[in-house]
């Protein structure tokens, strides 16, 4: 079966099956892509869970002023992706938001609620994990974020 793939305007894509056409978002692409990296390659899949959890134990005994510089530095959503991730884990939750100002708290605390009512979807999640390891890597090597030893 012949597969193609082509970009027809911003955010919009066509996936062609023969001479079956979709017409999908890059939202949904990013979804497909997700599923047949979990049905393609679990191996892989398993790696960035057990990377992303070092990253939330880690955050959870990280100096506060580094956790100040990864709020600043971060892109927003990926925040308020850490902050929806953190409900479950009191330590990691109690570290983010002590070191946030009561207006950050509020604007974030909106905005998950507004964005992540239906939870977090697995792509979203791991492009945001992606990014903030990126993130904590870079000011680990500079100094500015340091990690207590268990």
């Amino acid at each position: 079966m012949d597969i193609t793939v082509n970009k027809i305007a911003d955010e919009t894509y066509e996936i062609l099956f023969g001479e079956n056409r979709i017409e999908v978002s890059s939202e949904d692409l990013e979804h497909l892509h997700s599923q047949l990296s979990g049905i393609l390659r679990p191996e892989t899949v398993a790696e960035k869970l057990v990377r992303h959890k070092e990253l939330l134990d880690n955050l959870a005994r990280a100096n506060d002023n580094g956790i100040q510089s990864l709020l600043r530095l971060a892109e927003h959503d990926d925040v308020v992706i850490l902050l929806k991730t953190s409900e479950e884990d009191e330590a990691l939750k109690k570290k983010l938001y002590s070191n946030m100002t009561e207006n950050a708290i509020k604007m974030f605390v909106e905005d998950m609620v507004f964005l992540m009512r239906e939870g977090v979807p697995n792509y979203k999640f791991d492009e945001a994990m992606t990014r903030l390891i990126k993130s904590v890597e870079e000011l680990t090597e500079n100094g500015t974020l340091t990690i207590e030893s268990q």
